[in-house]
Parts: C-alpha cells; structure tokens; sequence
C-alpha cells in the first residue's frame, strides 16, 4: 500500500501537471515529494515505470532535469489496484484500499463495487499447460466462518459447509425421508433394539490420505458426547461405543430409541480422523479434515477455498472449486432484489440482456425465527399470566405485517400456524391489564445476534413493549456468547431462529434439549420434566399415529405455557444462470453444491 500512496503524492502535483503529460522534475524534487532518500526515489520510480503506473526519463548530468509522465488517474489506479488484490485472494487489503481511499475518490468506490458483484457465481476457466476445463462456484459473506469443526458449528451456514467437508454413518433422504448407507454400507439391532452393529466401507479416505477405520468413529462419537455441550444431546441415548475390528463398529444405547439413526445422520456427528484432530487441537475449526466431496485448502479472513476431493468415495462433484469470499459491508442489501446466494451474475448489463431469463428458485425454509420467554427466572415472567399476555402482544402476525420483506407465517411442529391474539387493540385496555398482573415496571432484557433481521425483530418486539408500558433493553451478543447455557438463563428473552428440516421430530427434541438454545433453559423445572417423559415416549414407539399424537401434545404443553412464540419463517429467494444446473434449496435456504453443474 505504500507504493499506491506514494503514487497519489505524485498526483498531488496536479492541477500543474496533468495525467499523460511529460512534467521536467528533478530527482531531488521528487524525493523531496516522496520524503525519502534520493536512491529510495530511484527505486520508487523504477517499480512504478515497471507496473505501467509512470513514464521516468533521468535527466543526464548533475543538475539537469528529469521527466516525469503520470500515466493514471488516482482512482483508476486504485481500482486496478483493489482488483488485483481481490484476484489474489487478498479480498480483506482490497476492502481496507477502498475503506481508505473511497471517500477521497467516489469513482473508485463506485467502480470496485461493480466489478465485485461481477466476480460472484460461475466461472469457467482453463488451466495453464493443459488447458483442462475448471468449474469454480463464487459466492460471496459479509463475515468469514469462524468454526468448521462438526462438534462446535453453531451458525446453519457452518453446518451446510460441514455436510460437504463430512460424512457421518448413515444419512438421511429428504425426499424419501428415509435413512440410508455413508460411511457405514449395512447396520444391524438385536431384539432389544439397543445394541447396533455398524459395518464400513473399505478404502473411505480423509482428506490427509488416510483410510478411515472404526477407531475414528469411536473417537468422533466420544469427542462430542465429551467435549460439546452444544450437540451432547445427539447421543443422549449412547451408552457405549466398541470396535470389534476396523471395519465394524458397536453402539449400545441406554434404551431403545427410535430416532437414533436420524441422530446418527446429523452434521454434528460427523466421523473425523482421530490422528489428525489431535494433532490439530484447536487449528482443527480452520483447517478441518473429513472424508467429504470438498476439501478446504484455505480459511481465512478473506476467504474459504474448498476443493472437489478426486477420490471421494461417492462420486466426485463436478465443480472443481467453491470460493467464499468475504467482503464485510457488501451483503444482502447491496444485491436488491437477489440473495446473497445468487450464485451467477453476468458481468455487465449488455450480457444480462443478452442471455436467457435466469432461472429463480425459491422456497420458504422450514427455520423458524421466535421469541422465548423465560419462565424458570425469578421474575415477572415466572408469572404465567403475565408470559401469556406478552406472548398475546408479540405475536408473530403483527409482526410480519410490520415488518415484511421475506418474512411469511411459519408452521412449525404438528402442524401448529399461529394466528392472530385476542388481546384488545387500545394501548390503555392493555397498560391496565398489564398492571393487573402485579407487573412492577422491571426492566426486561432481551438477547440476540447484531443481525439485521434479528436487530430489526428485536426493536420491534422492544417498541411494541414499550408501547404498553413493558421496558425492554437489547443486549446484542456474538453467536459463541448467546450458546452459552448461563447467558441464557440469564437472558429474560431471546430472539433466536430454531433449525428445523424434514426429520420433523428430531429438529423438535434438538429445539427442546440442546444447551445451545434457549429453550431447554426457559422451561420450569416441572415443564422440563413432562417434556422429557414426551421425549422419551417418542423414542420407544414406532407407530406414526401415536408419535404424531406426542408432538401435538407437547407443542401443546409448549403453547399453554407461553414459553416461545413462533414469529416468521423467511422465504428465500436465488437467482441462477440458464447455463447451470442442479439447482435446489434446501430446507436451510442453501444449495447443494454437490449436485450444481454447468452446461
């Protein structure tokens, strides 16, 4: 960046000298400028005249003067300078030029945003020497991941990443909602249904080259129920784990439970190699190791870089590479009316119009964005009279009227779509009724992500409040921080999103049990204890009918209590280019890239 500034000393000389136009100068005069030694001058001049920034013809004798030729406007040289570093990886320096540079030259700024936007999607090149075709999928963060270790991933962007770095035992269909064979071919129970037999695959390799063995499933299987508390809940039916040899592993569970294979199939539980996470400790989040279709060859703070891994065991992905840049200050907002998960964008308005329509892909997630109210805190909401009539005000249908943009009603468990409240629209009927509850004006606090979706929910829950006379104060923590069960139970409300996909009934004990979410530290302890005699019915039965009857009954149990009140669920919304296919969301809004491939 030196370099850059010493050049735009250079054009300070302007409005005398003009970009393209010889100026005499001496060398002096120039160091001078440049405030540095005659020979560190020479050396300037020579690296800028050697990038084409600059015309320098020494003057001949002592004394005698020099010429000098700006060849570049600043902005233009900052541009192609910001280029040239985002092409290189270095996305963070680019971000910090224009940061720096941006105000003092609005072209600059105006032109590298542009030509941004117009890196992102798919992109075909050729390698040099054998000019083999590579397939590169651009997407574009305002953030980069922080953890990609399968036992510590909290956020559902880290989660979707950690299903294509990983595989786990079994996985499971989303659309025949069935579980099927990974790592492990066939698996086996006694009568009891407590003992599995697991049987691997022979010749599944880890990114490292080695072969996996029963030993790493072992391993993995303990590391979470040892080490996260986030995820423990997975294996909260597992007893014991024991390798009969290297290819045939045994789970014995402490009781039957009959969503033990979906658990098996969750990310969180994904097979990592024991080796290498040991020799890793703490680096393992970075730079992870598993046996999936992508291996990741670069995580930083300017981007993920994951490559397709050749000998993956069930068939290499067609696309070569996925880079994830992150460009802080270029989000969703930045798009209109595109997701952040566009993932193709032409590169001017001219090759818009001369393509194709793109194709849109759309679907509402199964997510669901909500508030919790803390009924096991000394408090006003230990007062069940109270939690009702603030669940009645936060309501989720006002809110989406509001608010809008992609927010839509959202039908979590047993079919369960919550409708508009009775409680009476005159802000003074409802002030009364507050003050009836014996509520004392105590200042709630309410926790939450700095997100803008959240940061928008979390104000109008506190203007909505507030309007009755309930003061709320928001308190915004990281990810890491809102996991941790003492915040939690600290926290009088949350606003928090529940990851639900199509194993319906598993995503609703995660809801219920997982010390990384509020609502496990919300419930009274006599709540707690119905839900988990609920919880453990539904892992003895197999009939549908009755497991259906389970999960209305606790949503109901959920509901009477006024523990948490469902707001939205978003509907997403991707733009994808003619030329490619295998594009699909999932029931987290992202795509496949597994599947996404270019004509």
């Amino acid at each position: 960046m030196q370099l850059v500034e010493q050049y735009l000393r250079l054009c300070a000389l302007r409005p005398t000298v003009s970009v393209g136009r010889p100026l005499e100068i001496t060398l002096a005069e120039v160091a001078a400028i440049l405030c540095c030694t005659l020979r560190n001058a020479t050396l300037t001049l020579k690296k800028m005249q050697a990038r084409g920034w600059l015309g320098w013809q020494p003057g001949r004798g002592r004394g005698n003067h020099s010429v000098l030729t700006l060849l570049l406007e600043p902005a233009d040289l900052l541009l192609s300078v910001a280029k040239e570093l985002a092409q290189t990886g270095e996305i963070r320096a680019s971000q910090e030029l224009m940061q720096q540079y941006g105000e003092a030259w609005p072209t600059f700024s105006q032109n590298f945003s542009l030509w941004m936007k117009s890196q992102f999607g798919a992109r075909v090149t050729r390698e040099k020497g054998s000019n083999s075709r590579v397939d590169t999928l651009r997407l574009l963060l305002d953030r980069p991941f922080e953890a990609l270790d399968p036992i510590h991933v909290l956020l559902r962007s880290q989660t979707h990443l950690v299903k294509h770095l990983f595989d786990t035992l079994v996985r499971f269909d989303p659309l025949t909602k069935r579980i099927e064979p990974q790592l492990a071919f066939h698996w086996e129970t006694d009568e009891s249904g407590k003992r599995w037999t697991f049987y691997l695959r022979k010749g599944v390799l880890f990114h490292h080259g080695r072969l996996l063995t029963a030993d790493d499933v072992r391993f993995s299987l303990l590391r979470l129920m040892e080490q996260s508390f986030k995820h423990r809940w997975l294996a909260r039916s597992i007893e014991s784990v024991n390798v009969c040899d290297d290819y045939v592993v045994t789970i014995e569970l402490k009781e039957r439970d009959e969503l033990f294979l979906q658990a098996l199939s969750k990310e969180q539980l994904s097979i990592v190699p024991r080796d290498y996470t040991e020799q890793m400790g703490e680096q393992f989040s970075r730079l992870p190791v598993g046996t999936g279709p992508f291996r990741v060859v670069r995580h930083d703070d300017s981007m993920l870089v994951l490559e397709a891994f050749a000998p993956y065991f069930a068939g290499r992905p067609f696309l070569d590479k996925i880079e994830i840049w992150c460009v802080p200050g270029m989000g969703q907002a930045d798009w209109t009316d595109e997701s952040v998960l566009t993932v193709a964008k032409a590169s001017s308005l001219q090759e818009a119009e001369a393509e194709p329509a793109w194709n849109e892909v759309a679907r509402q997630e199964k997510c669901f964005q909500y508030v919790s109210l803390n009924a096991a805190k000394k408090g006003p909401l230990a007062d069940a009279s109270f939690r009702s009539l603030l669940a009645e005000l936060l309501a989720g249908p006002a809110l989406r009227e509001e608010l809008k943009g992609g927010r839509e009603q959202a039908e979590v468990w047993g079919g369960y779509r919550q409708t508009a409240g009775s409680t009476p629209d005159d802000p003074a009927e409802i002030a009364r009724l507050v003050d009836a509850r014996g509520y004392g004006k105590e200042t709630l606090s309410l926790y939450t992500y700095p997100d803008a979706d959240h940061i928008e929910d979390a104000e109008w829950i506190r203007d909505k409040a507030k309007a009755y006379g309930i003061p709320i104060e928001i308190q915004y923590a990281t990810p890491e921080e809102l996991a941790l069960p003492a915040l939690l139970q600290h926290a009088d409300l949350v606003v928090d999103s529940a990851n639900v996909d199509e194993r319906t009934e598993l995503s609703l004990v995660e809801f219920l049990l997982a010390e990384a979410l509020s609502i496990t530290h919300h419930l009274t302890a006599h709540g707690k204890a119905e839900l988990e005699g609920l919880i453990r019915s539904l892992g003895q039965t197999t009939l549908t009918e009755e497991r259906q009857t389970i999960v209305r009954t606790m949503m109901e149990k959920l509901m009477a209590d006024h523990i948490f009140v469902p707001l939205y669920a978003n509907r997403v919304e991707m733009k994808a280019h003619p030329r490619l296919s295998g594009i699909s969301l999932d029931a987290y809004g992202w795509i496949d890239f597994r599947t996404v491939f270019g004509r």
